[in-house]
C-alpha cells in the first residue's frame, strides 16, 4: 500500500506543486531567494517564493545550471589547488545565473558549496572572490550538512512520512545516505562519486588518472573489480540507517545524478534494472555510449561517465542493501535545501 502511495506521489509532485497557503486567514511572509549549489561537476540555481511563516516553497520561477568541471580540475592539479581559469569559470558561470535570475528580482542570494570546496587547499579564497565579483554569499558546508540538504531537498519533492525515508544524495565527488528520527539526522558520507569513481576505474586499467581519459571500454572484469572497490570504501553505516534499510516501509529517494540519465523510465530503479543497463553498454567505447544514448554533442563529459555511474550506483546499492530508488532530483538540487534553511539567510541581501 506504501508503495502506491508514493508511486501516486511521484507521478504528480512537480516543481511548483506546493499549495500556497491561506493567506486571507493568516497572513504569511513570502521572501523571492535564490539559492545556488557548487557541486563538483555543475553550479546549480533556484528561484524561489519562499513562506517564511512555514518555511515552504510556494513558487519556483527558475531553475537553472552551468557545467564547471571543479572536482575533475583538482585531480590534475599541484597541491590539490583550483586552477585560476576553473575559477574564472566559476565566477563567470555564478554571474550567468545571476543574470538570468535579475528578471525575477530575488530579494535574497546564497550559495552553498560542497566536495571540490571542501578539498580545494584555496577554496575559502574563492568563496571570497565570489563574494567579492558577484556580491553572492557562499557557506562551504560539511558533508554531514551537505546530506541533511540532499534529505531537505528529497522531502520536498514528495508528501511522505519523514520518518520513512532515507535520501541518497549521488554527487561528482561524493555521496550521502541520510535519514531523519525525530529533530536529528544520520548521514552516512560516502567518500565516493562520479569523478572518484572515474578515477578509480583508470587506475584498475592500468591508466593514468587523467581528466582527459575515458575509462571506456570498460571490460566485466574492470565492472567486477570496481565492485569490490566500492565494497571496500562503503562500510561503517549507522545503525539508524541500517535499520532504515532494512525496514520495508521505508523508501529510499534519490537525488543528484541519476544513474539511468537519459534512459527510459528513470524515475524509479532497483540493482536487476542498473544491472540491466550496464550489462549493455560494457565493451563499448565513447562513439558508441554516445550513440546508443543519444546523448547530445555539446555535452561531451557525459559520455566518459555513463558506465561507471551505472557501476558505482550498483555497488552501493549492492553493498548497503538498497533495494529500490525512487528519483526525485530536480535542476535545483541541494538550492532546494538551501532555501529552505533559514541558517543561510541572516543577512543575506545581495550587494549592488
Amino acid at each position: 500500500m506504501f508503495s502506491f502511495i508514493l508511486s501516486c506521489c511521484l507521478a504528480t509532485a512537480s516543481l511548483g506543486s506546493a499549495s500556497t497557503p491561506n493567506l486571507d486567514a493568516n497572513p504569511h511572509k513570502i521572501e523571492r531567494r535564490a539559492a545556488f549549489d557548487i557541486g563538483s561537476g555543475q553550479i546549480k540555481m533556484q528561484v524561489s517564493d519562499v513562506d517564511l511563516t512555514v518555511n515552504k516553497i510556494v513558487n519556483v520561477l527558475l531553475a537553472d545550471t552551468v557545467y564547471i568541471g571543479l572536482r575533475e580540475d583538482l585531480v590534475k592539479s599541484v597541491g590539490c589547488r583550483l586552477s585560476p581559469e576553473i575559477q574564472n569559470k566559476a565566477v563567470n558561470g555564478i554571474l550567468e545565473l545571476i543574470g538570468k535570475a535579475a528578471p525575477f528580482l530575488p530579494e535574497a542570494y546564497h550559495a552553498v558549496a560542497t566536495e571540490a570546496l571542501r578539498l580545494a587547499e584555496n577554496g575559502d579564497a574563492l568563496v571570497e572572490r565570489i563574494k567579492n565579483e558577484t556580491g553572492v554569499s557562499v557557506t562551504i558546508v560539511s558533508q554531514e550538512e551537505e546530506g541533511i540538504l540532499g534529505f531537505i531537498t528529497a522531502v520536498n519533492e514528495v508528501e511522505v512520512d519523514h520518518d520513512k525515508v532515507v535520501s541518497l544524495d549521488f554527487g561528482g565527488g561524493s555521496f550521502q545516505l541520510s535519514t531523519k528520527q525525530g529533530a536529528s539526522y544520520s548521514v552516512y558520507q560516502g567518500k565516493l562519486g562520479k569523478t572518484p569513481m572515474k578515477s578509480a576505474l583508470l587506475k584498475i586499467q592500468g591508466k593514468d588518472v587523467d581528466p582527459a581519459l575515458s575509462p571506456n571500454p570498460i571490460s566485466k572484469s574492470d565492472a567486477m573489480l570496481a565492485f569490490q572497490f566500492i565494497q571496500a570504501q562503503c562500510q561503517d553505516i549507522p545503525v539508524e540507517l541500517h535499520q532504515k534499510l532494512n525496514d520495508p516501509d521505508v523508501v529510499v529517494l534519490g537525488i543528484g545524478i541519476n544513474p539511468l540519465w537519459g534512459m527510459q523510465q528513470s524515475s524509479l530503479y532497483d540493482k536487476s534494472r542498473i544491472l540491466k543497463e550496464l550489462d549493455v553498454r560494457l565493451n563499448l567505447d565513447d562513439a558508441a555510449i554516445r550513440m546508443k544514448d543519444s546523448i547530445p554533442a555539446d555535452r561531451k563529459e557525459a559520455f566518459t561517465h555513463v558506465v561507471s555511474n551505472l557501476i558505482l550506483a550498483y555497488g552501493i546499492m549492492d553493498t548497503l542493501n538498497i533495494t529500490q530508488v525512487h528519483y526525485v532530483g530536480t535542476q535545483g538540487a541541494n538550492a532546494i535545501g538551501t532555501l529552505l534553511s533559514p541558517k543561510y539567510w541572516e543577512n543575506n541581501e545581495r550587494s549592488q
